[in-house]
């Protein structure tokens, strides 16, 4: 059983053998951290304490939900991120995978760590949406990740992608270098496309709602640094940096011009500074853009993205 039931150590050095009820006996693995969680199964809060160094080639599908806080995060007093390497691999760090019971809220938290060199970082998004809320991800840094820096499929997505995925809080964050190569074969046809508009620093879909976006720097990101999709309605994206992020936009909502995807609305940007786009000075009017139609599911109740405020650098 867990020690206190409570708190869990990861460590470079550690082993998936050990207890992970203290520092020294810490876990090596996110895996093995929840081969234990789910064997305890608490119901109370869970801190896994992340030691400082770098994990090398680590990817979980996290499974466990209690309603209660489960936190990832360096010790107090640690001088720097804990570093998790996917090595360029074919690899997504964290991914959100469905409960038992969909209506426990997920309640993860993300503190203080370092995520480079995937495929995908973090993905917080499953089928079942009931419970899937309350997440935070706070002083991360989100690094080389995308098609351009893995093996995986050259069309990358997301360094932080929220599926059905509402009521988050993502702040202080950095997202530096998040690209899909400007030629390769995304299909196989054996015919090179531009594929850097397909990626996002953060990738809010399929009614991923009410989710603070604040705080944040963005650089070197390759297609739009924020983008909305599919009735993600309410967000706040207050107070970011975009600087050499973007392809035609630091933020936009994009639905296709044809098919069965609703427009979001009521999305606001908000008092966030903003310089050039990844390829060079946005187009007029471009900051912000919203793409397909606004009416397919009805008509709107409050535009699909109000921008004020935004400083131009």
């Amino acid at each position: 059983m867990l020690a206190q039931a409570t708190t869990l150590y990861l460590s470079p050095s550690g082993s998936d053998s050990n207890t992970g009820a203290t520092a020294a006996t810490a876990l090596k693995t996110l895996k093995g951290v929840l081969t234990r969680v789910k064997a305890a199964a608490p119901t109370d809060a869970i801190d896994i304490v992340v030691a400082e160094g770098t994990y090398v080639g680590q990817s979980v599908l996290w499974t466990y939900f209690n309603g209660q806080p489960i936190t990832f995060a360096p010790p107090a007093g640690a001088t720097t991120k804990p570093v998790f390497d996917g090595g360029g691999a074919d690899l997504s760090w964290f991914v959100m995978e469905d409960s038992a019971d969909a209506a426990i809220a997920t309640n993860l938290h993300f503190i203080g760590l370092t995520v480079t060199n995937y495929w995908l970082g973090l993905d917080l998004g499953r089928e079942k949406a009931a419970g899937n809320r309350g997440n935070e991800v706070r002083d991360m840094l989100f690094e080389r990740i995308g098609g351009a820096y893995s093996s995986g499929p050259p069309m990358g997505y997301a360094a932080l992608r929220l599926r059905n995925s509402s009521g988050n809080s993502i702040t202080g964050n950095r997202f530096h270098g998040v690209k899909n190569s400007a030629s390769a074969d995304s299909d196989g046809d054996g015919v090179n496309e531009d594929l850097t508009g397909y990626i996002h620093a953060i990738y809010a879909a399929h009614n991923a709602h009410d989710n603070v976006i604040a705080d944040n720097d963005f650089s070197q990101v390759s297609g739009d640094a924020i983008r909305t999709r599919n009735g993600s309605d309410d967000n706040l994206i207050e107070g970011n940096r975009f600087i050499a992020a973007g392809k035609y936009s630091a933020y936009s909502d994009w639905i296709a011009e044809t098919g069965d995807e609703c427009a979001s609305q009521g999305n606001q940007f908000k008092d966030n500074t903003v310089g050039d786009g990844y390829f060079g000075p946005f187009d007029d009017g471009y900051v912000t853009h919203s793409y397909g139609p606004d009416d397919r599911c009805g008509t709107l109740t409050a535009p699909r993205i109000t921008e004020s405020g935004t400083i131009m650098q």
